[in-house]
Order: structure tokens, then sequence, then C-alpha cells
């Protein structure tokens, strides 16, 4: 009969294994197309978006996959649609640009997270169901919104709007939403209602003589900030 040698590996040999182990597994994981890691697609597009996703800037074609940290821009008379994996359904505006910040739709409902940075422009949202209404947020460079059971429409202005300087303009259209500006004053904005967020004052408005919170309700805005896109009989 053939004689087998038995033998242990000592301490050293077992963690050179292991490293070996976790080198493979790293090799296979590098080559996983990044499209595993997509949280939603484009279902429509008109005119011409463009994502900047890390050093390439590619053209948004229907079915592209959405992924954590991409840019999106749009230019001139151009819109998107994107449907997030949890449902939620995104338009984004002409000449606009938003940063899908942070992105994680997929496993345990407690660590799912959205967040999307809009830089320029205007964009409308209806909330998914998958991905709890508070762990979904929208940030510009004046302003923080959360939702609850959400149908939105967010515009960066870089001009003034009526008696409101430039900054943040929030509309809902159903469900509720809360603004909170850049000095830590907030508005809860109620289906119809429109609210602005912006830099503190530097001076007194109004005949109380009193600054203004740099959060707070307004009368809607003209101008068309807020413009239906071509896309929007497709958000629903």
């Amino acid at each position: 009969m053939a004689q087998f040698t038995k033998f242990k590996l000592g301490f050293k040999h077992q963690t050179a294994l292991a490293m070996l182990l976790l080198a493979a597994m790293a090799l296979l994981l590098a080559g996983v197309p990044r499209a595993s890691m997509a949280q939603g697609r484009v279902l429509a597009v008109s005119g011409q978006v463009q994502i900047q996703r890390g050093d390439r800037l590619l053209p948004v074609v229907v079915g592209t996959r959405l992924q954590e940290g991409d840019e999106f821009s749009s230019e001139n008379q151009s819109e998107a649609l994107v449907r997030f994996d949890d449902g939620a359904r995104l338009a984004i505006r002409t000449e606009s640009r938003l940063l899908m910040q942070d992105l994680r739709l997929k496993g345990p409902a407690a660590n799912r997270q959205k967040t999307i940075r809009l830089v320029q422009g205007a964009l409308r949202y209806i909330s998914g169901k998958s991905t709890a209404r508070s762990r979904v947020r929208f940030e510009t460079t004046t302003a923080t919104v959360g939702i609850r059971g959400t149908d939105i429409e967010l515009a960066v202005s870089p001009d003034p709007v009526n008696t409101d300087p430039a900054g943040t303009y929030l509309r809902v259209n159903t469900g509720l939403a809360t603004l909170v500006a850049s000095d830590g004053t907030q508005v809860d904005v109620d289906p119809g209602q429109v609210a602005f967020g912006g830099d503190p004052e530097l001076v007194a408005r109004g005949p109380s003589g009193t600054r203004r919170a740099a959060a707070r309700k307004v009368d809607a805005p003209t101008g068309g900030l807020f413009k239906t896109g071509v896309l929007d009989k497709l958000m629903r």
C-alpha cells in the first residue's frame, strides 16, 4: 500500500497560505466588471448629457448604468431620466450638473443611503420604496433637503428671484420635505409650497428691521425656475 506522510503547517506557513488566498480573491474581485456595482440606469435621454466618471467623460445613452461618484452634466435643451435600483426616479433638467455623491441601495435596509449633490441647474425626484426616505438627502452649496414620501423639484439659481437672493429653491408636489439652510435654520415644506435656502443675510430686511432666516418659505418663484421637462411624462 502506498504510504502517505502526515504533516502540519506551522504558524508561518498558515499565515503565508492565508495571504496567498486573500491575494487570489483580490485578483478575482478586481476582474469583476464595475457594472456589478451599478445602482441604477438611464431610462431616457433628450439631447446631450454626459457623465464624468473618474478621468473618463462618457456620453449618456439609454441603458447607461449608474455608479456612485458619477457626475452628470446636461447641455442646453438636454435632459436625462434615471431610475435607481430602489425604484426612485430622477429627472436631470437642462443645463444642470449633479453628483451621485453617496449611493448604497442594496443590502440590509438599515445600510441603504442616497445623497445627491446639485451643483447647478435643477432636478425633479420621486422617491422609491425600498430605501427609507429619511436616508435620502439632497445637498447644494447653501442648503440640505430631506424628504418624507415625496415628489420634489430642486433648483439652484445663480440670480435673485423676486426679493430673494441667489440660492436654493425647493418645491414640493406631493409628500413632505425639510430644507435646512447654511446657518442651521430649517423649514418644513408641504405640497404646493416653495422654500428658499441661502446664505445668512448681512443686513436687516423687512419692516421688523431683523435679518430673515436663511431657510424660509417664499412665494412661488417666477422666471421659469421650475420647468416641466420633456421627460416628465415618463416619471411614473
